[in-house]
């Protein structure tokens, strides 16, 4: 199969690209730099030059932050371009996959959210994405949507990613309280989406890790993790605070959001490994 990553140096980009390689596929990694999604007729003269069978488009603009100051690029990126995409790809009977959020919610819900729950986005960035969703299943109703949430995975800027790192280093760790969500490893993320393209899955679907947790929840579930494999753990106490006293983080949040897999199981015929699981894999690969 010959797949046409967009957004390739990105976080779950690059596990898209090595999944991708170590199935033996055909890959074309494109990064922000070496192709602007957004710009004008890129999508055909992309596709008109690059014969491939599936497009994965892990390309948005992610920062709640940005995307409220910066409303033009956020709809641009988050729902214009994919939207875009998914169009010419449908004419051109090319596999169009793209990545959804967690952040369409407002975390009102009392349990997981299923893929058909109706959307309620809290911010820009989940306004764009949420219209992103609608619109590529309009124009391309053979289209996948894997909806992600928490991703952390190696060289992520996001806080999961960094958090081994903080752990080792500061006794005192500081995190948002008041949140539970599900999380993702970005290698698991990228094992189940090629494994949703190879399934032929259409619609959208959830691409998380089982289970859920709250973000302290994680950093004691990593600290245990490090301190069982010997590694340094400088933290002697994870402190929860509310959102608005974190810098970066003004923008609201669902409180609730963990996102249900029983479609995914059902499509797949097995059962998703639990973050727990994915976390020991990327301590495992970070050398933590």
């Amino acid at each position: 199969m010959r797949v046409l990553i967009l957004g390739a140096g990105g976080l779950t980009g690059r596990y898209l690209v090595q999944e991708g390689v170590r199935r033996g596929f055909s890959v074309d990694a494109r990064t922000r730099t070496e192709l602007d999604i957004s710009l004008p007729d890129v999508a055909r003269e992309t596709l008109a030059e690059d014969k491939v069978d599936a497009v994965i488009n892990a390309a948005s603009v992610t920062s709640l932050e940005f995307c409220e100051e910066n409303p033009v690029l956020s709809r641009k990126a988050n729902c214009e371009a994919p939207e875009a995409w998914a169009k010419e790809c449908g004419r051109r009977g090319v596999r169009f996959v793209h990545l959804g959020t967690d952040y369409i919610f407002d975390g009102k819900k009392q349990s997981a959210y299923l893929p058909s729950d109706p959307v309620c986005p809290l911010s820009r960035y989940g306004r764009d994405k949420a219209e992103g969703e609608k619109r590529v299943m309009r124009a391309n109703p053979q289209a996948l949507i894997v909806r992600l949430a928490w991703v952390f995975g190696h060289g992520g800027k996001t806080f999961m990613s960094q958090l081994p790192r903080i752990l080792a280093e500061q006794e005192v760790v500081e995190l948002a309280g008041g949140r539970t969500g599900s999380c993702t490893y970005a290698g698991e993320a990228a094992r189940t989406i090629f494994d949703l393209v190879g399934a032929k899955a259409e619609g959208i679907t959830h691409g998380v890790q089982s289970g859920q947790t709250t973000w302290k929840g994680f950093a004691e579930t990593a600290a245990k993790l490090m301190r069982a494999r010997g590694k340094k753990v400088a933290c002697r106490e994870i402190r929860e605070i509310p959102q608005s006293q974190i810098a970066g983080m003004k923008v609201a949040r669902p409180a609730f959001s963990p996102l249900d897999l029983s479609e995914t199981e059902r499509i797949l015929g097995r059962k998703i490994p639990a973050w727990e699981i994915g976390l020991e894999d990327y301590l495992r690969e970070i050398g933590w």
